[in-house]
């Protein structure tokens, strides 16, 4: 695109729905052709799962992440396919490895064969966890709540979704007792998630050596544009930092508000959301209201990218 001022954004998990992709399989053969692919990489059908569900089965987490970088994906074949090239990219945690096969440092084929084994090692963890939406309070306020709660158990801030909206990782009764402190010190909402884990917070430790062996695994190119990364809010510097940030996640904070924030200090204006999906342009646009966001959930998308690039 001729606009330096875009970004592309790629959603995670959290972003899936039944019926997502539908619009790209219509419309678009290249879309068709990832789908086929992506299936064929995992030995899953894709296609039936996302068009079709059930939701139950969709929303594990295993599927979940490879259905969503290949509706991503999909999008942006659908993108290539009118000539349009991403120049500044970034992914929301599973979203990160939309944005590498974005960049050209990763085939689709080898991404979802590894959200798949991630989604089927995080699933894994026998030790028992949840996550806590916290809304209203500023991220320096929440880290002195989180040290205080910690003296009971684990409690992190693993999402960093916008600058007065988190999400809490740790012990789900250290989280049930920190809603009642959180909502008494400010914050309007509080809810505690539908998930059997604690993503991206210590307590995925155990899954840290056999993810370690599969992003060892990786045949990794350097970037054809920048990749701002989960981990730093830093655009990929070597090979190494991108290993490092796909191992760091399982762990370790998303920091989505701080990519956001760096898009802007790059001077990006306009931000597009590569997937079915309208959840990061909105965390984006409350990072800085500035941004013009525009999402594939717009029926004249298309129209208004190729007007653009014009």
């Amino acid at each position: 695109m001729s606009d330096t001022a875009w970004a592309w954004l790629f959603p995670g998990q959290g972003s899936q729905k039944v019926g997502m992709g539908r619009k790209m399989l219509e419309r678009s053969v290249a879309a068709r052709r990832v789908f086929e692919e992506a299936s064929d990489a995992i030995g899953e059908d894709l296609k039936r799962l996302c068009l079709e569900g059930p939701f139950e089965r969709l929303t594990a987490t295993e599927n979940a992440q490879p259905a969503i970088v290949t509706v991503s994906v999909a999008c942006l074949a659908e993108l290539e396919e009118r000539g349009l090239r991403p120049l500044v990219v970034v992914g929301h945690s599973v979203g990160e490895f939309s944005a590498l096969v974005a960049a050209g440092c990763l085939p689709l084929s080898a991404a979802v064969r590894a959200v798949r084994k991630r989604g089927q090692l995080m699933a894994s963890v026998t030790t028992p966890g949840g996550m806590l939406a916290v809304m209203g309070l500023d991220g320096g306020r929440l880290a002195e709540l989180c040290h205080d709660a910690a003296r009971e158990g684990v409690v992190v801030m693993a999402i960093h979704n916008s600058p007065r909206q988190f999400v809490l990782s740790g012990d789900r009764s250290v989280l049930e007792r920190f809603k009642d402190v959180a909502l008494s010190a400010g914050a309007t909402e509080c809810v505690l998630l539908d998930v059997s884990h604690a993503f991206h917070s210590p307590l995925m430790g155990q899954v840290e050596e056999a993810w370690k062996a599969v992003v060892a695994g990786l045949q990794l190119r350097m970037p054809r544009c920048p990749v701002l990364l989960n981990t730093t809010a830093k655009p990929v510097k070597t090979l190494v930092c991108i290993r490092r940030s796909l191992l760091t996640q399982i762990t370790g904070p998303v920091l989505w508000t701080q990519c956001m924030q760096a898009l802007v200090e790059q001077g990006v204006t306009r931000v597009l959301e590569v997937g079915d999906s309208k959840v990061v342009s909105s965390l984006a646009r409350r990072t800085a209201p500035t941004l013009q966001t525009l999402t594939f959930l717009e029926p004249a998308v298309l129209a208004q990218l190729d007007a653009v690039a014009a």
